[in-house]
């Protein structure tokens, strides 16, 4: 082979191969601009964000559920005027967004049953005296708390309530270490106690339930011989909903407070009580 003749072969071998490099680059872009997810239409259907697989299963015994899935043929949803069909890499539908709502207001009448106030929220006991207990109620215009309660958590809500004094109670603001203790019992004219305790409690899907030792209280408006749950700082469940949602759920707190012969005067006693709603998705 003279030199001549093994350059042309050279040449034309080269190419050769430059033509089928270029050929196979083009067939590979080609191949990635045609195959990706999309969704498939129709008139009739909608498949959304297909993929090629295998398949998955549910499994389930007394103790467990399982669902597994490996690689799916399809996932989305399909739909027509006359079906709705799930299916593929474990579908779920989307829940519905969770949602809470609680309300505070005050009223001095003796139902909280169309009551809607703003803050500040205050309950002025007035002037307590041996002879005269302070009661939520129309008789001493004393204000009621009232609760509203909605949400759509699965497992319900809890309310709890803790105070700024604890066991103190209504303290005096000029002289701190005087106060009018809170003690789990009753309040009557002559023995010195302070606290809270349920009037009624109404929902209007659900049930709003006294809590805890608020359960066992014997609690009315005007009545100066309610039995009351001491305050804490630590807190304690006021309200639940027994693990279910609730709509409308309003429940009705008296304030009360008796004092003793010995308990000092002061016109400055106070306390800071919290309410705080908990629910459970």
């Amino acid at each position: 082979m003279n030199d001549f003749k093994f350059r042309k072969y050279f040449l034309q071998k080269r190419t050769r191969f430059l033509i089928l490099f270029l050929v196979i680059f083009l067939f590979v872009v080609k191949y990635d601009l045609v195959v990706f997810a999309a969704e498939l239409t129709s008139t009739n259907f909608i498949i959304r964000d297909p993929i090629v697989g295998t398949g998955g299963g549910y499994g389930s015994s007394s103790s467990f559920q399982l669902i597994s899935a490996g690689h799916n043929i399809l996932s989305g949803v399909g739909s027509s005027t006359s079906f709705l069909t799930r299916y593929g890499f474990l579908y779920y539908e989307d829940e519905e967004d969770p949602t809470i709502t609680f309300d505070i207001d005050v009223t001095s009448a003796d139902t909280c049953s169309t009551t809607e106030s703003g803050t500040p929220y205050t309950v002025a006991l007035g002037t307590i005296t041996t002879g005269d207990t302070k009661v939520s109620g129309a008789t001493d215009s004393i204000n009621s708390i009232c609760l509203d309660l909605d949400t759509n958590a699965s497992s319900g809500a809890v309310v709890t309530v803790f105070n700024e004094n604890g066991a103190n109670g209504l303290a005096s603001s000029s002289v701190p270490a005087d106060n009018i203790n809170s003690i789990d019992g009753s309040v009557a004219n002559g023995t010195e106690n302070y606290g809270l305790c349920i009037v009624s409690t109404s929902a209007t899907t659900g049930t709003l339930d006294d809590e805890g030792g608020y359960n066992a209280d014997t609690c009315a408006v005007n009545s100066e011989t309610n039995n009351v749950q001491a305050l804490s700082t630590v807190g304690e469940n006021i309200f639940d909903t027994n693990g279910a949602a609730i709509v409308g759920g309003r429940g009705q707190v008296s304030v009360q407070s008796s004092i003793s012969s010995t308990t000092p005067a002061h016109n400055d006693y106070r306390d800071t009580v919290t309410f705080i709603a908990t629910s459970t998705f």
